[in-house]
């Protein structure tokens, strides 16, 4: 159980790390190519570098009086740790990771898909549905309280790599599971003795893997036992490499010309085993599809959707600031137009905002006793924010007019234009310099339009469910009966037949889903 109650240093905490020990910690020898070379030391090269210092720089706000509050608890041993490992037990407990998300999110107008306390939900939320784990797999289920400790008490920023790329080998169908050598791409456990398993074989996307201590491999449908598993990894083990995408960062720019873009971001990567070893006390299942399919992934990593949801509805939150910022800036105030294009940026981020907290106020103890969010609120907010969010960005953009198109250096803002004026003298406003005002505009076109913007939307659109299988879940496990029967009892219809639609108001038992064929009724819909 947390306590709330935070002292106001945490400098001496033996178990937070500084960001110069998170950066030490990265130089462990780890395989990450770029652009079909090996990076020699990720912290340092350009591709990589800027990410890191800005999860570094959080890695130091843990011992800043002011923030340290957001980012780490006490625990009733008295010890100060990271609050990504925080065991919800209560509403409240919600409420304190809920401003710690947003304010991670802040600190890179949540382009960090993957914060340093985002895929750490995923344990917790294994922690949550630990009978079913002790059901199905009780030889490895201890190994989740015992890695959760272990990650709170080492400071561990938390990957993950957990889909097949793609690519028709990633695919059961067209390719013999048997043959030797393999044709199987997927990852999968190669060999195995008393002391752990050998995997090999490529996993997808491992966003910001290469800036990580460690990462849970994992997967989904897996079509032969070798290839379910959960293991958790340190990032530079033997036999693990990782291949990052070109990054849409501009590590060139200052941060005048691109205030978010200069600053680096997390980056994905194809991530590639070849005979990796993983010691049982790594490993989390084995061999249990019914551990591994989309069903109930989606059980336990309800912890990790609302972590999404919090940091899209912070992101919602800095959109309306911009917003008013860009006129402010521009002084259209007095433009009824531009007043309810503002409005609906206001009522987007009101939506998302009470949603997040009828999502809290909503929370039940898991089978676990871990308080866990309102799916259906969660899921809806999700596919609301989704769904609106490249109309949200579109009005960023419309309302700063020329203004996303002209923009300067600060040079050019020095040159000799006409009457023995300078180029800024021209473009200066009533209430803000020329320079400030370029400024604004370079800040909205990293958010809304650059290639890093573009990436980050993709990555939202893309990121655990995109909206129409987010409809799916939400029909397929909105309890709407009551409404049903209210509705057929007004026009004098008796009782509905027992399926009127295609629910499953509660996860079904692992007992209930086929070991055989890791059947996957609960994502459909239907029951087993």
């Amino acid at each position: 159980m947390a306590t709330v109650e935070q002292p106001t240093s945490a400098q001496g905490s033996k178990y937070l790390r500084n960001a110069e020990q998170y950066i030490k910690s990265l130089q462990d020898g780890r395989e990450v190519v770029y652009k079909g070379e090996l990076i020699e030391d990720v912290t340092k090269h350009f591709a990589t570098a800027g990410g890191i210092r800005n999860i570094a720089n959080l890695f130091d706000q843990q011992f800043d009086p002011e923030i340290q509050r957001l980012l780490t608890y006490v625990r009733e041993d008295g010890e100060r740790v990271t609050a990504s490992y925080l065991i919800p037990r209560t509403k409240d407990d919600l409420r304190f990771r809920r401003e710690g998300i947003k304010h991670v999110a802040r600190q890179t107008w949540g382009t960090h898909g993957r914060g340093i306390d985002m895929i750490s939900t995923l344990p917790l939320g294994m922690l949550a549905e630990l009978p079913s784990f002790q059901r199905e797999c009780p030889e490895y289920s201890d190994n989740i309280a015992h890695y959760i400790k272990y990650a709170e008490e080492n400071n561990i920023h938390l990957g993950e790599t957990i889909v097949d790329p793609q690519g028709f080998r990633s695919r059961a169908s067209g390719t013999d599971p048997e043959a030797t050598p393999p044709e199987r791409a997927t990852a999968r456990i190669v060999r195995e003795d008393s002391t752990g398993i050998w995997i090999s074989g490529v996993k997808g996307v491992g966003t910001a893997v290469p800036q990580s201590n460690e990462m849970i491999i994992g997967s989904f449908h897996p079509p032969l036992d070798e290839e379910s598993f959960w293991v958790m990894v340190p990032i530079g083990s033997p036999g693990l490499k990782m291949f990052c995408r070109e990054i849409v960062h501009r590590p060139e720019s200052n941060a005048y010309e691109h205030p978010l873009t200069s600053r680096g971001e997390e980056i994905e990567s194809i991530v590639a085993f070849d005979n990796l070893f993983v010691p049982n006390e790594r490993i989390i299942a084995k061999a249990k599809r019914s551990l591994h399919g989309v069903n109930f992934y989606n059980v336990w990593a309800r912890l990790e959707h609302w972590y999404t949801f919090v940091r899209i509805c912070a992101k919602a939150e800095m959109y309306a600031g911009l917003a008013q910022l860009i006129v402010d800036t521009l002084e259209l105030g007095g433009v009824p137009v531009v007043r309810q294009r503002v409005a609906d940026i206001l009522e987007y981020t009101n939506i998302l905002q009470g949603m997040c907290l009828a999502a809290e106020d909503l929370a039940e103890l898991s089978e676990g006793g871990v308080m866990t969010p309102d799916v259906n609120i969660v899921t809806a907010g999700r596919s609301y924010a989704l769904d609106n969010l490249p109309r949200i960005l579109h009005i960023l953009q419309d309302i700063c007019g020329q203004g996303m198109i002209l923009r300067w250096t600060e040079d050019d803002l020095r040159v000799p234009a006409a009457f023995g004026r300078d180029l800024g003298w021209f473009l200066d406003t009533r209430n803000m310099s020329a320079r400030d005002k370029n400024l604004v505009m370079n800040l909205v076109w990293d958010v809304a339009s650059s290639e890093h913007a573009t990436r980050s939307k993709i990555f939202e659109e893309s990121n655990a469910l995109n909206v129409p299988f987010l409809k799916e879940r939400l029909y397929g496990e909105y309890d709407r009966t009551r409404f049903l029967e209210e509705c057929r009892h007004f026009i004098g219809l008796g009782p509905a037949p027992e399926r009127t639609f295609e629910a499953h108001i509660q996860a079904p038992s692992l007992s209930s889903v086929s070991h055989s064929t890791g059947d996957d009724s609960f994502a459909k819909g239907t029951k087993p």
